[in-house]
This record gives C-alpha cells, sequence and structure tokens, in this order.
C-alpha cells in the first residue's frame, strides 16, 4: 500500500495525516500553532508529529505540504507575505521534510491542494471544470481546469475573493473596490447580520445560519443576500470558463443544502443557459480533511504515479 504524509498549515492548526493511494486518511494528527512562532520551533513541533505517523507507516513514499502563501515549487519557499504564520518565510518546508524524512517533499498553496484532492477523491471527481471555493474568513479557492488544478506564476493561486462585484461600494473598497471576499464570505455575513441587528448574540457563521433555519427573518435576509452575491461571482465564471460545477468548502458550507440550493437559484440569474448549464452547487466531500488528502494525492501523483487510482 503506497502512502504519503499530507500537511495542511493553517494560522492556529497544521493537520497532518497518512494518505493511502485512494484518498483515505489511515492516521491523523494535529499541532496547535500561533502568528509568532519561531521557524525552529514550527518545525520541531510539526516534524515531531510526522514522525509519530511514521511510526506508523514506515514506508511512506513523500510528503505534501499546503501552505497559507505562495510558495516557489523548486526551492520550497515562499514569496511575498504569509501574514498567517510569517516565519514559513524564513527557510524552506520542503527542503527541511525532504532531508528528514528521506522522501521527496513538495509545497504547494493549501487551496491548491484542497481543491486538488476534491478532485482527485471528493466532490470533484465526476467534473472536468469547476471552481472550489473556500468561504471562511475570506474567500480562496482555485480552479481546475480539463482535470488540471491552475496554479499561476511562482505558485500564486487565483484571487477569487478578489472578484469586484459591487465596486461604487465605498464602505467596503479595501483592497479591491466592492470585491465579493468583502461581501459573502463568513466573516461579511456575521458582519452584515450584526450590522442589520446590533443586539444580536450572534458571533460566528454558524449561528447565523442555524437562526435562519429557524425562520428568523434577518438571519434569511442576510443569508438570502450572500448566496446572491456568491451567485453573481459564479455566474461571472461560469460564463468566463464553462465550468461544470462551483464546490463550496469552509466554514459555510456546513450549512449544507440550505446553504448550497440558494445559491444555485441565484447562479441562474447571472449565467448565459445552455444544455447541462447552470453549473452544479455542491459541499466539499471531504471538509476539513480536503487540504491533507489533497497535499498528500498531489506528493503521490508526482513522485508515485503507479499510486493512482
Amino acid at each position: 500500500m503506497v502512502t504519503a504524509i499530507g500537511i495542511d498549515i493553517g494560522g492556529s492548526l497544521v493537520k497532518l495525516g497518512a494518505v493511502d493511494g485512494s484518498g483515505k486518511v489511515l492516521a491523523r494528527g494535529t499541532v496547535p500553532v500561533h502568528r509568532d512562532i519561531e521557524f525552529p520551533d514550527f518545525v520541531h513541533l510539526v516534524t515531531r508529529a510526522t514522525e509519530d505517523l511514521t511510526r506508523q507507516f514506515p514506508d511512506i513514499a513523500a510528503i505534501g505540504i499546503g501552505v497559507p502563501g505562495t510558495p516557489n515549487f523548486e526551492t520550497g519557499m515562499l514569496n511575498g507575505r504569509c501574514p498567517a504564520i510569517p516565519a514559513l518565510l524564513k527557510g524552506s518546508l520542503s527542503k527541511m521534510f525532504g532531508i528528514r524524512f528521506g522522501v521527496p517533499a513538495i509545497v504547494r498553496n493549501d487551496a491548491v491542494c484542497a481543491t486538488h484532492g476534491e478532485m482527485r477523491h471528493g466532490a470533484g471527481r465526476p467534473f472536468s471544470r469547476f471552481a472550489l471555493l473556500t468561504l471562511g474568513t475570506g474567500i480562496g479557492g482555485a480552479m481546475v481546469i480539463d482535470r488540471k488544478v491552475i496554479d499561476g506564476p511562482d505558485g500564486l493561486p487565483p484571487q477569487l475573493g478578489c472578484i469586484s462585484l459591487d465596486p461604487a461600494r465605498t464602505d467596503i473598497a479595501d483592497p479591491v473596490p466592492g470585491m465579493v471576499e468583502n461581501l459573502a464570505s463568513a466573516r461579511a455575513l456575521v458582519n452584515r447580520y450584526r450590522q442589520l441587528k446590533p443586539d444580536t448574540d450572534a458571533t460566528n457563521a454558524e449561528a447565523v445560519c442555524d437562526l435562519a433555519k429557524q425562520g428568523e427573518p434577518i438571519a434569511l435576509q442576510v443569508v438570502d443576500e450572500v448566496a446572491r452575491w456568491l451567485g453573481q461571482m459564479i455566474g461571472i465564471m461560469s460564463n468566463m470558463l464553462n465550468i461544470e460545477a462551483a464546490i463550496i468548502g469552509g466554514g459555510l458550507a456546513l450549512a449544507g443544502p440550505f446553504f448550497t440550493d440558494r445559491i444555485a437559484r441565484n447562479v441562474r440569474d447571472f449565467v448565459l443557459l445552455k444544455p447541462g448549464r447552470p453549473p452544479v452547487i455542491v459541499a466539499v466531500e471531504h471538509g476539513n480533511d480536503a487540504g491533507v488528502i489533497g497535499a498528500a494525492a498531489l506528493a503521490l501523483d508526482m513522485f508515485a504515479p503507479t499510486a493512482k487510482e
């Protein structure tokens, strides 16, 4: 059984997993981290957690690492900024993990990893062209065209959250006027609800969606507004690229069909309808495991191609 280690680095938690060639997570680990951690401390903690997995699965073929930044494919160094964990700019994780564990290691953007995981082993399996949107504090994701995850120059993924939908809005003009991240992310949904209902106790998107499911009028209004903005965004991408589907991940995906069905109804208003269109709207299949599975799958596909299904 060919196995890889997938590592998904977040701003407060690093998730790890031993993943086989079919995308099954055989074992998991987590490492709490914080924004101000130093690079040697970060490497030490994640290396130790990786060792725990390799003791259980000593014959790993490769290591894949998903990072919240823009990595250089050849060197493993990050380009530009990494606000979530600035220390990641100080060294090459692929080089250090490759040397430590004696197997090939790669570093890719975390959204690209999650998209690859859903393409190979999740909700993206039936589709040749689709977008994956992660709706959390911001909006991230990546595009798949003809079964290939699209990376930009120097590893920069598409900046989907910066698509401008309402440029006249001066209250959300930074860094791109009226961009969708400031209109339809989980953070934007909560901000809009609290704007309309200042005395609310709801502090996160899950609470607002739960209120909407219970029929609370303002919560329903806000969820419908967000679904409308996402419908417009997906319609733009569909008209440009003929995508077959948009796969919804991140915190808002937890609302399930209650949310995705609303997006689907709105998409129809923004696409040129043809046979087979508008695109299907579905939630991610692997949830919080998508990044781990995708990082491992990327590594196996690159370094152990016989592991492909």
